[in-house]
């Protein structure tokens, strides 16, 4: 079991270290805009709430 793993890692073709710097620009990229998009529709979430409980009169 063990020496097929290894077999298994050995046929891995590892990024190079040029791959591997894009790839991670690419990820904290894509991982900064999902941020700023949580973020926006956060404080739109938000100023909804702040909007409706300042201005609808339930009681």
């Amino acid at each position: 079991m063990i020496q097929k793993i290894i077999n298994e890692l050995k046929k891995t073709e590892w990024p190079t270290g040029k791959e591997l710097i894009g790839l991670t620009i690419y990820t904290l990229v894509l991982c900064g805009i999902i941020a700023l998009a949580i973020t926006g529709l956060d404080v739109v979430f938000f100023e909804i709430r702040d909007w409706y409980i300042n201005n609808v009169n339930i009681f």
